[in-house]
């Protein structure tokens, strides 16, 4: 749906495709062939594109948004339930490749508060990692030791996770909840029943605790970290291990008949 999607939204906005090709910083030509679907645009100006109309990728991919209706669907886009999209503004190099803009621990208070904001996210440090899988990425500097191995100073980077259904359990996110700020934490997903999450530290010193899904804003699924640590506990790596191989294992066990 994506060609028809995008002359439907221009349309309805009585634009030209050369104004937005300006918009967008590409060539008229190129964007022509986006509505002609003979090429798709690069994740990073997908993003650009459903940010300039408030709608969620998903639906810009494959819903049909010239139905009637479409529209009235319940809004909640102050969350990450929200069907339509969060804003969530990034940075590009002059390839129009994404940076990885980087979140110091002094900036880590004021970030559930600017995080939407183009100024406070085009401030932020950014640098690039080579290889990385298709997908917006963003980097914390952790703080405290609730999560070893990681320790306080560690850069975590993150995949941007769209929406709260996607989120995986067991797996740890860069959460940004309201009125709590930015936490890394193991996640254990009890939306269906609760609309809550359980979120647990692998330092067994921490309790887990409860949060409402409708407070999570965003989450950004772990998926490496930069440190120089003096000494790594290996152990963590391999109760995670241990751990996998004991549910495996549960699977094969056969069940008693009464």
């Amino acid at each position: 749906m994506l060609g028809a999607n995008l002359k439907y939204l221009r349309e309805s906005k009585q634009l030209t495709q050369g104004e937005l090709a300006n918009l967008f910083e590409i060539g008229r030509t190129t964007y022509i062939n986006y509505e002609k679907e003979n090429s798709d645009p690069s994740s990073s100006l997908l993003l650009k594109i459903a940010n300039y109309y408030n709608i969620n990728t998903h639906d810009l991919l494959v819903e049909d948004l010239g139905a009637p209706l479409f529209y009235q669907k319940t809004e909640n886009t102050d969350s990450i339930l929200a069907e339509n999209i969060r804003v969530l503004p990034i940075t590009v190099k002059d390839t129009q490749k994404q940076n990885i803009e980087f979140v110091p621990a002094k900036a880590i208070a004021g970030y559930v508060v600017g995080m939407k904001e183009e100024n406070y996210i085009s401030e932020l440090p950014r640098f690039h990692l080579p290889k990385l899988p298709e997908g917006t990425y963003r980097a914390f500097e952790i703080e405290g030791d609730s999560m070893p191995p990681i320790q306080e100073g560690f850069i975590v980077i993150g995949r941007f996770v769209e929406h709260a259904r996607a989120l995986k359990n067991g797996t740890r996110y860069v959460l940004a909840i309201r009125n709590e700020g930015v936490v890394f934490k193991k996640v254990i997903s009890e939306i269906t029943d609760k609309e809550q999450l359980i979120l647990a530290s692998d330092n067994a010193e921490y309790q887990p605790y409860t949060v409402s899904i409708k407070e999570v804003l965003e989450a950004w699924e772990f998926v490496a970290f930069i440190g120089f640590p003096n000494k790594v506990d290996v152990s963590y790596f391999m109760l995670d291990k241990l751990s996998n191989i004991e549910q495996q294992l549960s699977l094969l066990t056969p069940t008693k008949s009464k």
